[in-house]
């Protein structure tokens, strides 16, 4: 599985799944300015990219 040793290797063990962490915290501060609408699509998408970040890393990253 080459995929998923790159996979591994360059997202699921990297910084990205922090740097992510932007998401909810930008859709936090749209929040509180009233823009309520932009900062729900934010922190939605960052629960979308964070379950299947995490379930393709408990997947294949174990071990």
């Amino acid at each position: 599985m080459p995929t998923a040793i790159w996979y591994c290797e360059n997202i699921g063990n990297s910084t990205l799944p922090y740097v992510l962490l932007t998401l909810p915290l930008a859709g936090a501060y749209l929040y509180g300015q009233k823009k309520q609408r932009l900062a729900w699509i934010l922190i939605g998408a960052w629960v979308v990219l964070e379950i299947a970040m995490t379930t393709t890393t408990s997947i294949y990253c174990v071990g």
